[in-house]
């Protein structure tokens, strides 16, 4: 498994090529789960965008 990034703020390892980024809205999250994710990640110096893009990019590359 790839470390995680150590950045915080607006990562540049994850940039939309020109103007075809685009947004997706998770809803009903845990309160409990989001609150300890939120927690960890500020803990880890993480910024929650590049942790859920660098969990998906993963994924991603997970053999099927």
């Amino acid at each position: 498994m790839t470390p995680l990034p150590t950045k915080r703020g607006y990562s540049r390892d994850f940039t939309p090529h020109g103007d075809t980024g685009k947004r997706y809205l998770l809803d009903d999250i845990p309160a409990g789960l989001w609150s300890a994710v939120k927690t960890k990640a500020k803990r880890q110096g993480l910024s929650l965008r590049a942790l859920i893009l660098q969990l998906l990019t993963e994924w991603l590359a997970r053999e099927d």
